[in-house]
């Protein structure tokens, strides 16, 4: 369900399952049986309602009422529907955007263990929000307990915190531990910040190979950090050959995924030429006019 549900091996762990009452001849969620009982109280279906509406299984997409179902299931103590109200709530989804009312939510199931609660809690009281005030040690917090749960995005998150000293005093062996948990689930951001971290040696023995491997599986995912990181190792030689024709295609697509320098370190490349590549002083000022 969007970015709901950012890990699926998490949710299929957690044991959660297709909706109970879906009507199989209609392939989707919704169905008259689920309507009634979700109209007769059972919490359950109203959270499997509000389901159907969110993700238009069975039924149009119609975001208000997904939120007037969840509501209905919350007033029962249902857990996925309190993650469910305050992401629609977060983002303003079938509702105007109430951060407020959003944290609060977040909070009662992040306190009973929601993971994905905890990290999309994290993520509002890192920088803070419109009537939430910024709180980085909560943030810490509770993004620590949703990596330890298992999501790959906090887990990079709390790597990051540690290899930067962002909130945390700064410690490279926790930020290896938490990018390697991120890593083993295939998380891009994770995968690229690990390589640097062997690239220099910090909480790690240095393998330029290790590096080399992580930042061409993170530029398989399209991460534009990954792609200019590519390009810096073929220019100066880290392990491999100089070759700056293969570091401008890496630079071309660092561009392309939005890498701020990218543009400016390939046209250095058309300046002076060599390793492969022709020089183009043309080419050159057209990168840096774009």
């Amino acid at each position: 369900m969007r970015v709901r549900n950012i890990l699926l091996s998490l949710i299929l762990a957690s044991g959660l399952t297709a909706p109970a009452y879906a009507d199989m001849e209609q392939g989707g969620a919704y169905s008259q049986i689920l309507l009634k009982k979700a109209q007769s109280g059972d919490a359950e279906a109203q959270y499997d309602l509000g389901e159907a509406y969110y993700n238009a299984d069975g039924v149009d997409e119609n975001f208000e009422k997904a939120l007037t179902w969840y509501r209905k299931a919350v007033a029962k103590g249902h857990l996925e529907a309190e993650y469910s109200t305050a992401y629609l709530l977060d983002y303003g989804e079938g509702t105007e955007e109430n951060n407020v009312e959003a944290v609060k939510w977040y909070t009662k199931a992040a306190k009973k263990g929601h993971a994905l609660a905890q990290y999309q809690l994290a993520l509002t009281l890192q920088d803070g929000e419109d009537g939430v005030k910024a709180d980085p040690k909560q943030a810490v917090l509770w993004m620590t307990k949703a990596a330890d749960k298992g999501v790959d995005s906090a887990q990079y998150s709390v790597g990051n915190y540690y290899e930067s000293g962002s909130h945390v005093p700064q410690d490279y062996n926790k930020a290896v531990k938490y990018y390697k948990l991120a890593v083993a689930q295939g998380n891009a951001h994770a995968q690229n910040n690990l390589a640097t971290l062997y690239q220099s040696g910090d909480g790690i023995k240095k393998n330029d190979m290790e590096a080399m491997r992580l930042f061409t599986l993170s530029a398989a995912q399209d991460n534009a950090h990954a792609y200019y990181n590519l390009a810096n190792i073929y220019v100066d030689g880290q392990g491999v050959e100089k070759d700056y024709k293969a570091a401008s295609e890496y630079y071309i697509q660092a561009i392309e995924f939005g890498h701020e320098d990218a543009a400016a370190e390939m046209a250095e490349l058309y300046k002076v030429g060599g390793f492969g590549l022709k020089k183009d002083l043309k080419k050159a000022r057209e990168l840096l006019e774009d």
